[in-house]
């Protein structure tokens, strides 16, 4: 059976309907996200390589992805990435990741500059706020992600590690299923690309990204989140002051911070 896809275009996100605002409720376009961030990489002296865009429930929840060209290594570019909702299932929120050249896998970062938001009190110009300010600091996050690569290019794992993690992240943190899981074993046995570090944490993180190229829209930054956060963990990195930023909020402004 042909794998779902979630793909979409930019004008289909911009002409989905956006909901009328409430006392409670007060939505972030889609649009404005777009023109918002291509505006911020532009401020931030980023050259933006490509736009990626998924949806799901008719443009209801979208995810869009930004590529920078002048901000990469051997391995990967830095990824600027969001996920907003029209049907109040979920949060606003901004992240900063890299994408994988070999595979076009994506990798997100969740506890530097990463936040979420309710859909509630000034969002509208918190947003714009929050996303300007971190933008300008994705570079340190790509270098942190840089140092994150290398330390878990050199912890080496044996197929009785390998299988020991399969199990946590399928049964104990449940950030993979099962038809995840067989995809990740077809990697072992016959893979892909090669990621230039053999039976290495890495590689096991890049088949366990390959895997996830078609979760779910609603899924897919939580999932990349938690799946960077179990490997970094697995690699014994130890977690630096992420470069978070401090906001003064009113009692209907709260910030919740990854």
């Amino acid at each position: 059976m042909k794998n779902k896809t979630y793909a979409t275009t930019k004008e289909i996100l911009i002409n989905a309907p956006i909901p009328q605002q409430t006392r409670t409720y007060k939505p972030v376009s889609h649009e404005q996200l777009m023109n918002l961030t291509l505006e911020s990489i532009q401020h931030a002296g980023f050259d933006l390589d490509k736009e990626i865009y998924t949806s799901s429930s008719d443009g209801q929840i979208a995810n869009g992805r930004f590529t920078i060209s002048n901000v990469t290594d051997r391995d990967m570019q830095l990824q600027i990435g969001w996920q907003n909702s029209y049907n109040k299932q979920l949060t606003l929120k901004f992240a900063i990741g890299a994408k994988i050249f070999i595979c076009q896998n994506g990798c997100v970062s969740g506890d530097y500059g990463a936040f979420k938001k309710k859909h509630v009190g000034q969002v509208q110009t918190f947003a714009p706020t929050a996303i300007i300010e971190y933008i300008k600091a994705a570079g340190d996050a790509f270098q942190r992600m840089q140092r994150e690569r290398d330390a878990m290019k050199n912890v080496e794992i044996t197929n009785r590690r390998k299988a020991e993690l399969l199990g946590r992240m399928l049964i104990e943190d449940q950030f993979i299923e099962s038809t995840q899981l067989n995809i990740i074993e077809r990697e072992i046995k016959k893979p892909t690309h090669d990621y230039g570090a053999q039976d290495s944490l890495w590689e096991l993180y890049q088949y366990t990204t390959f895997a996830m190229k078609e979760v779910h829209p609603r899924l897919w930054m939580d999932r990349h989140i938690q799946t960077h956060q179990f490997f970094v963990n697995e690699a014994g990195i130890l977690v630096e002051p992420s470069n978070q930023i401090d906001f003064i909020n009113t009692p209907h402004e709260q910030l919740e911070l990854f």
